[in-house]
């Protein structure tokens, strides 16, 4: 596996800031860990620390982890996914700083993948972002602003979902 996997529930978690490069060794496997994760392990104590890129992706991180009982975020679907789909998210895929607990968009099965905020650089401007966070707004009855809309984006296709994470 490389030292820097991809996670495609999170395509830009190193941009995010999710991981530091860091020679440090992995709790998980002992090896340097190259990119060190940086986000919240939701788990029993004590957490471990720190754990490489290649131990979230592989799920190696539940071997350092009390009865291999972890997240890597603090959400809820808003559909129940496939269960391979919800473990991949759950304990696989990096999570991000929220204020809140969030939902995670899911259709046709499958979960959408984290793009970033409303108002981060890359989606500002895009139609379906514009589109999805107008949709949120409606949902919710008040005007949603970007910066508080966490985006999503189906794998397969321009489906675009907005989930509010208001601080």
């Amino acid at each position: 596996m490389s030292d820097k996997p991809f996670f495609r529930f999170h395509p830009d978690a190193y941009e995010h800031g999710v991981f530091e490069e860091s020679d440090a060794p992995c709790a998980a496997c002992g090896k340097p860990c190259v990119w060190a994760y940086t986000q919240h392990i939701y788990a029993l104590p004590p957490e471990p620390s720190p754990i490489c890129a290649r131990c979230v992706a592989d799920g190696n991180l539940g071997n350092v982890v009390t009865d291999g009982d972890y997240g890597l975020h603090d959400f809820s679907f808003d559909v129940d996914p496939d269960e391979s789909l919800a473990i991949e998210v759950e304990q696989r895929t990096p999570g991000f700083a929220t204020y809140n607990p969030f939902v995670w968009p899911v259709r046709d099965g499958a979960p959408l993948a984290f793009l970033g905020f409303g108002e981060d650089a890359p989606l500002v401007g895009n139609p379906g972002v514009i589109a999805a966070i107008a949709a949120l707004s409606t949902e919710m009855g008040l005007e949603v602003a970007a910066g508080d809309a966490l985006i999503f984006k189906a794998l397969d296709g321009d489906i675009y979902a907005a989930t509010l994470d208001i601080d």
